[in-house]
């Protein structure tokens, strides 16, 4: 894991309870002019988004994807919330996560559960203009706060395994491509819940676990 800056914003005002401006304090702290740029930002993205299941079949077409979860076939996964749920402002609670008391919002891209095992898989999509061989294989570390907020929303406490992936596109010419590699954590990794959770302390939130 990256070693987590000194330097902190004290900035208050940014601070609100979801997971997405979380995720961008963590890089206003790690911000090394590195360009990356949210899915919200990228109209083209957004296009794509509209294809969810089609996304889904190429992602699990993935050598990568098929070692590192375990499956064959994107028919062995349900499409629990998507991007387009998204943008229909669905979002979910998660009651560990408490900022002014209030439980932190989390609207993820995409969350998918296995069709016979108890296991969650959420997607979290970045764009940038890096070229891959730029792209840390750990991933960035607003990438990983974002996705351990919706590791503990309260919809996916009764889940044995949630697996975390940041889905990077790059930009190439005049679209966008899908990098080869992902970074991916499990949420019950103790060292990666170390490392987002001391971002949390700092963020000002408080971690309580209910579950």
């Amino acid at each position: 894991m990256e070693t987590k800056t000194s330097i902190i914003d004290t900035d208050n005002l940014s601070r609100k309870n979801n997971a997405s401006s979380f995720a961008n304090w963590v890089y206003r702290q790690t911000n090394s002019n590195r360009i990356v740029r949210d899915k919200t930002k990228a109209k083209k993205l957004k296009k794509m988004g509209r294809e969810t299941h089609l996304h889904i079949d190429n992602f699990f077409r993935m050598k990568w994807a098929n070692a590192n979860l375990q499956s064959e076939s994107a028919s062995d996964w349900n499409v629990k919330h998507s991007e387009i749920d998204g943008r229909n402002g669905i979002y979910y609670k998660s009651s560990c996560l408490k900022l002014d008391g209030k439980s932190m919002n989390c609207s993820p891209d995409l969350i998918l559960t296995h069709k016979y095992k108890n296991q969650a898989v959420v997607i979290e999509r970045k764009t940038t203009q890096l070229q891959e061989r730029f792209i840390p294989r750990i991933g960035w570390p607003n990438v990983q706060a974002q996705l351990w907020c919706y590791s503990w929303m309260d919809i996916l406490k009764d889940y044995d395994e949630v697996i975390l992936v940041g889905q990077i596109w790059r930009r190439y010419r005049y679209t966008y491509v899908l990098c080869t590699n992902h970074s991916i954590w499990r949420k019950q990794d103790k060292r990666f819940h170390q490392y987002c959770l001391n971002w949390f302390n700092e963020y000002g939130g408080n971690f309580i676990n209910e579950y």
